[in-house]
């Protein structure tokens, strides 16, 4: 479909990229047909990287799940209007192929997933922007171990962390389109672990730790024992190991008293937390549900009252946010060898 914009031929092209700047993704992308001029410039590095960095974009909850055998995503627009907004992004076809996909990461609009294709009988990474509808696969040896993904500020480029061993690692960069090796120098002590290395006296079960992302920093959920309460702690930055941890609020469990299962999958923009819980159905069937717990604001902030967005499926829930981006719009979707 042809898109007619008309824009008066006294504004000079200057003038006309810094409004096309304030453009939205979705526009943008059907911008490109008004002329080659506005191709060329929406295409370009440059400009996408500016786009990326410099305006403020919609975020969203992207929702993995399976329903009936078929693996399904969900994208809500999380903003004032949640969980009202959303739709069904198109996967790509290689995408689809994956079994049992993992959520590595999300950075800058892109998402990492990570999986096996039976039919290519590969271990894939497709690194996904929802916004644009574009895909990259990167193809992974046969033994996996610990993946990282994330977008280089500086030159938006994609990057994908490989660990092997405790001295061994590879990065894999999108632009360069290979793996390179590189060496670290990870001394572990025997028997060290997370849970009980530079954590306050404070958090009760050391042996229930998850660790998560809210609001760009990073938080640790503390679930005690029997299981009817988290406490979400985030990270601090003074580098003091006797403050490493701040208490930011408890959620209480105690009005699960129906579900078989519960715990936190992700957060909010705003930093309201998202319980997944694991009910029995009509006729013995169980039946997985997200919802948000929102603060109750006359009360203290360790009471929380859940609002649910109903997503019934048949198996446990992925999430992970994004923003809108540009990013991968002038890269061809394929797979790297």
């Amino acid at each position: 479909m042809k898109i007619q914009v008309k824009m008066s031929d006294n504004i000079p092209f200057e003038l006309q990229v810094e409004i096309i700047k304030r453009v939205p993704v979705k526009s943008l992308v059907q911008f490109r047909s008004v002329s080659k001029q506005w191709k060329s410039l929406i295409d370009s590095s440059e400009f996408i990287t500016h786009h990326t960095l410099k305006q403020s974009q919609l975020h969203h909850l992207l929702v993995r799940y399976t329903k009936r055998s078929e693996i399904k995503y969900i994208s809500i627009v999380d903003d004032d209007s949640f969980p009202r907004h959303k739709f069904s992004p198109t996967v790509s076809p290689t995408a689809k192929l994956l079994t049992h996909p993992r959520m590595i990461a999300s950075s800058h609009g892109l998402v990492c997933l990570c999986g096996f294709a039976y039919d290519l009988k590969k271990h894939l990474i497709v690194v996904w922007n929802p916004s644009i509808r574009k895909s990259v696969e990167i193809e992974l040896p046969n033994k996996l171990n610990a993946l990282g993904f994330g977008v280089c500020p500086k030159t938006m480029d994609p990057k994908i962390v490989r660990i092997t061993r405790r001295t061994n690692a590879q990065v894999y960069t999108l632009s360069s389109g290979a793996w390179r090796r590189v060496s670290m120098n990870l001394r572990v002590p025997p028997g060290f672990t997370f849970c009980s290395y530079q954590l306050q006296d404070s958090i009760e079960d050391p042996e229930h730790l998850c660790i998560s992302k809210r609001k760009e920093s990073l938080v640790v959920l503390n679930y005690d024992k029997s299981d009817v309460a988290c406490v979400v702690w985030m990270m601090t930055k003074n580098g003091d190991p006797k403050s490493l941890l701040t208490k930011l609020f408890t959620v209480s469990f105690n009005a699960f008293h129906d579900s078989v299962y519960h715990k936190i999958v992700g957060f909010r923009k705003n930093g309201e937390p998202i319980i997944e819980r694991l009910c029995s159905g009509d006729g013995g069937f169980r039946v997985t549900t997200l919802e948000v717990y929102e603060p109750c604001m006359e009360n203290s902030n360790d009471l929380w009252t859940n609002t649910p967005f109903m997503i019934k499926c048949d198996s446990f829930f992925m999430t992970t946010s994004y923003t809108e981006s540009l990013l991968l719009l002038n890269h061809p979707d394929s797979i790297i060898h």
